[in-house]
């Protein structure tokens, strides 16, 4: 019988990869056993691939802050990696048939209202600045700032193009958002995204710890149950039996409660998981085959309100949405539909654009963080609190009391392997 790791990680993405590597540094004997439901590690992260058959879901570009987080963790001296990341640039609207490219210092540029909204839009983008970047004050106090801006006009073309820009930041809809959260997104975003190859990334950590026979990865195992007896975790997956004296649930609570017991979570991340709702996408991705259109990286298509995000190798339509939405078929047909068209809208005025394959897919948690100003009672009681054991930890976005996702991800890797170790 095999002996059981010092370490289940389930979940394989940002997260988990990032928990493997700092806690395998500080415990140079430990062995680690990683689940991965999908064929593939990397979770929302990964490229579109042919030759392993993966898709990306779009959201394959992190914060600045995250990114500099990732570099100190795995310190990694290979220069040819490092190199091959880079802040995502350009940004563009598909309306009256042609692509407007504005191009602004950030996507929180003046240069970015004009292009969406007009010369309209820009009237008072100085004050939406002033309001975004007031980090301080309460809810009530930024709504009042919020409505000073607006006057009450609900079609003003500056809030016309917040929406739109919002849809990037993972709020479908801007009335019923959290002032707070939409100032820490827009925030989060104009300090830049990158990416890259993130398979590559990791590589060397994983050839390393397999060479010592410290890591075995289980793709396409989708966790059924877990039980803690006897100071040991048993996982029955669908490839087998793991087990493991620690484990670190690396997924968001929405995935990890139909398997982990509720009496093993703590109420606070039950609250969440219970009383909080994710935001979702619908995503329609196709792999290139050209390399001539010159496409800004970021793309929104007002009319089908739809975000495009566009890279050498992939291209992916993304149409955000409530989460209550995505268990309605109708909804998702309807948002299948606008990224059809809006794939179509692209093509006609980019035809060297060449593509091949189709993949749609729901990810129900985009952003996990609720956005709705009454559901943050929950998150706010996550402020301060130690849900982590030296057993058990929890890691991800949606583990943190923050409304900047990156942050939240941070602090729970740092938190996980501060108590198992």
């Amino acid at each position: 019988m095999q002996k059981p790791a010092d370490v289940i990680i389930a979940g394989a993405g940002l997260g988990g990869l990032l928990t493997l590597c700092e806690l395998s540094r500080r415990h140079p004997t430990w062995t680690f056993e990683l689940v991965e439901r999908e064929p593939w590690i990397g979770g929302r992260l990964r490229l579109t691939s042919r030759e392993h058959g993966s898709w990306s879901c779009g959201l394959h570009a992190i914060g600045a802050e995250l990114f500099d987080y990732v570099q100190s963790v795995l310190q990694s001296e290979n220069a040819e990696i490092s190199e091959a990341f880079h802040p995502r640039q350009g940004f563009g609207v598909l309306a009256a048939q042609k692509i407007t490219t504005a191009k602004g210092p950030s996507i929180l540029a003046p240069e970015v209202a004009k292009a969406m909204g007009g010369t309209a839009a820009t009237r008072d983008w100085s004050l939406l600045l002033e309001l975004l970047e007031k980090e301080a004050g309460t809810e009530q106090e930024q709504a009042q700032a919020f409505n000073q801006v607006w006057k009450g006009d609900k079609k003003s073309a500056t809030l016309i193009v917040l929406e739109h820009l919002a849809h990037l930041w993972g709020v479908p809809d801007l009335s019923p958002a959290s002032a707070q959260i939409l100032a820490a997104r827009a925030l989060q975003a104009a300090k830049g995204q990158w990416t890259g190859p993130w398979d590559r990334l990791f590589e060397p950590l994983i050839t390393d710890l397999r060479s010592q026979d410290r890591l075995i990865i289980h793709t396409r195992a989708q966790i059924m149950a877990a039980k803690y007896e006897e100071k040991t975790w048993q996982l029955a997956t669908t490839v087998g039996a793991v087990t493991g004296q620690r484990l670190v649930v690396a997924q968001s609570p929405w995935e990890a409660t139909p398997w982990l017991p509720k009496d093993l979570w703590p109420s606070r991340l039950l609250n969440i998981a219970s009383k909080t709702k994710p935001v979702s996408l619908v995503i329609l991705s196709q792999h290139r085959t050209d390399n001539t259109a010159d496409l800004p990286q970021t793309l929104v298509i007002p009319a089908e309100e739809v975000q495009v995000q566009v890279d050498a190798q992939q291209i992916c339509y993304q149409a955000t949405l409530n989460f209550e939405l995505t268990v309605q078929a109708p909804a998702v047909v309807k948002a299948v539909k606008r990224l059809k068209r809006a794939r179509k809208k692209l093509e006609a005025v980019c035809p060297e654009l060449k593509t091949e394959g189709e993949h749609i897919a729901l990810l129900p948690v985009a952003w996990a963080q609720t956005v709705a100003p009454s559901e943050q009672r929950w998150l706010e009681k996550m402020e301060g609190a130690n849900v982590q054991r030296s057993h058990l930890g929890y890691c991800g976005d949606a583990y943190g009391a923050e409304a900047d996702s990156d942050r939240n991800l941070i602090a729970s890797v740092q938190a996980v392997c501060e108590a198992m170790s």
